[in-house]
């Protein structure tokens, strides 16, 4: 699956993610009470215009329309009004106008932009954050101005004034802050990312296809932004091909420089991983590192194809410590270009 297809994909489950829970606050904030007891006791009153608003209320399914202090629900704590305290569920729990905490074992949903802490086993929701932040096991949401900091292994937002941290960030716009994790998108070029993917609308990504004299046979997936670019691959048999199958995964990070419309030369340091799928033995581990470094030229044919050549120099050795081999390396192949049009 292409990066941008996934992150289309990814965007797609959060919008289902979203709508599901909007049904579920829309079904929990439905002003037809009756159906949606507070199963629950606590320090509760009455306002005059009937409002049940709630300082200290503990149940089953606690329910109130005011939330001034604490609320605690085994399945769940759904504040349909004003919620300034905290708010805990066992399942999830659900806020409309929220100013504290949220701490649910599934999912937390403000159903508008909220200040405070949302604390999550599985996913935070908001429809916006205006001074907060968001921690989830899994996904966190702000569909909408976000200004505060998600921490989870996706995060989402439309557009994000402040900070990202997990494996993937995604924001539609990011004005300030930062984006810190594996793979970093953004539809806008001026945010800050830092990351071993960092994707804009700008950055061009090609898929290469490329032989060489250390791993021999190679696929790489290549994203080039301003002047930088960072390399994902796989290649086989990094041994020989008189040895056992063999193979390496591998991370390169460079700089290029264009020297003419057609010609770019460039520099890159990557970190290899060596499988050699041998029981361990002091001639062949069955793990090696590789570290290396490459001088590449390309020639750009055209929109879609181009050709490149590289050498360099390659020192693998044991992870417990000591040489495995050195060697200089020479590589070549083509480039084909991802068109986004």
């Amino acid at each position: 699956m292409h990066v941008i297809s996934l992150f289309k994909h990814l965007n797609c489950n959060c919008v289902r993610i979203i709508i599901l829970s909007l049904f579920l606050c829309v079904a929990t904030l439905s002003p037809a009470q009756k159906h949606f007891p507070n199963i629950g006791f606590g320090i509760n009153r009455h306002a005059t215009d009937g409002r049940l608003v709630g300082h200290l209320n503990l149940g089953l399914l606690s329910k109130v329309d005011t939330l001034h202090g604490v609320q605690v629900g085994v399945f769940s704590s759904v504040v349909s009004g004003e919620m300034r305290g905290l708010s805990v569920g066992g399942l999830m729990t659900v806020s409309h106008r929220m100013k504290g905490f949220q701490i649910a074992g599934l999912t937390n949903v403000s159903t508008t932009p909220m200040q405070g802490t949302q604390i999550a086993g599985v996913t935070n929701i908001s429809m916006g954050i205006k001074e907060g932040m968001q921690i989830a096991g899994a996904v966190n949401v702000c569909s909408g101005y976000m200004r505060g900091l998600q921490v989870a292994p996706y995060n989402y937002a439309d557009s994000l004034n402040g900070s990202q941290i997990g494996m993937l960030n995604v924001a539609v716009s990011h004005p300030r802050g930062w984006q810190v994790g594996i793979i970093n998108y953004t539809r806008d070029t001026i945010a800050h990312k830092i990351g071993l993917v960092n994707v804009n609308p700008k950055t061009c990504i090609d898929f290469l296809v490329f032989a060489g004299t250390i791993s021999k046979f190679n696929g790489a997936m290549r994203f080039r932004n301003h002047s930088t670019y960072n390399m994902i691959g796989v290649g086989t048999h990094y041994l020989g091909l008189d040895k056992e199958f063999s193979g390496a995964i591998y991370y390169r990070l460079g700089q290029y420089f264009r020297l003419w419309p057609r010609w770019t030369v460039s520099g890159d340091v990557g970190f290899f991983h060596v499988e050699t799928f041998k029981p361990h033995s002091q001639e062949t581990p069955k793990r090696l590192y590789s570290l290396q470094v490459h001088v590449n030229m390309d020639y750009q044919v055209n929109e879609i194809l181009g050709a490149f050549v590289s050498t360099g120099y390659g020192d693998t050795r044991y992870y417990s410590g000591g040489d495995y081999r050195h060697r200089f390396l020479f590589q070549g192949g083509i480039s084909i270009r991802y068109n986004r049009k």
